[in-house]
């Protein structure tokens, strides 16, 4: 499979995740109905939901790094130190049936989206406007990532892909925090 075949694929299931996610959350938040049912679906169950797309968003990262010998740059990793500890922080919650988790994560993911929507910005400054602009990956040690650029249908890269799959684990986040009420305060009663 060519560099460009596997980021079509990539591309098509982070746009799938991120229409899902915000589809789930129009949904939550105009139908009681849905708030419901979604509450009563348990924090375990958004938090695998969460480890699924955290496993398959380090799993496509490490296979663009490895296999496709993409560079990394200092934007990127960045990006990184907020997707990782997602990986542990799940298991770890679900392990000790903590509360927390889904605070965690929520906030993981949101500066994960700050610094996607950031390096993206350049990303589609200099990829699909054409401007002139000074990529802030470009002045460190590490290589830029406008060496090997990633553009799928003209406006997809790297960091639109990442930002869509934090925006998917910060929803993912928010529904798993409020079926923790929904299920605690039911206990209560």
């Amino acid at each position: 499979m060519t560099l460009e075949q596997y980021s079509e694929i990539l591309s098509v299931g982070t746009f799938l995740l991120g229409g899902a996610s915000f589809l789930a959350l129009i949904i939550y938040a105009l139908s009681a109905k849905a708030r419901q049912f979604f509450n009563s679906l348990g924090r375990p169950f958004f938090l695998n939901l969460m480890g699924i797309v955290v496993f398959f968003s380090i799993v496509g990262a490490f296979i663009y790094q490895l296999v496709y010998l993409t560079p990394v740059c200092e934007l990127c990793w960045w990006q990184r130190i907020f997707m990782f500890p997602i990986a542990i922080v799940i298991p770890v919650g679900l392990y000790f049936r903590d509360r927390g988790t889904a605070i965690i994560t929520g906030i993981l993911a949101a500066f994960g989206m700050f610094f996607s929507a950031y390096h993206y910005y350049y990303h589609f400054q200099i990829l699909v406007l054409g401007n002139a602009l000074s990529i802030p990956c470009t002045t460190g040690l590490l290589p830029a990532c406008t060496e090997s650029p990633i553009l799928i249908w003209g406006f997809v890269t790297i960091p639109l892909m990442a930002l869509l799959g934090f925006f998917s684990i910060f929803i993912l986040s928010f529904f798993a925090f409020f079926a923790r009420h929904a299920t605690s305060s039911s206990i209560a009663r």
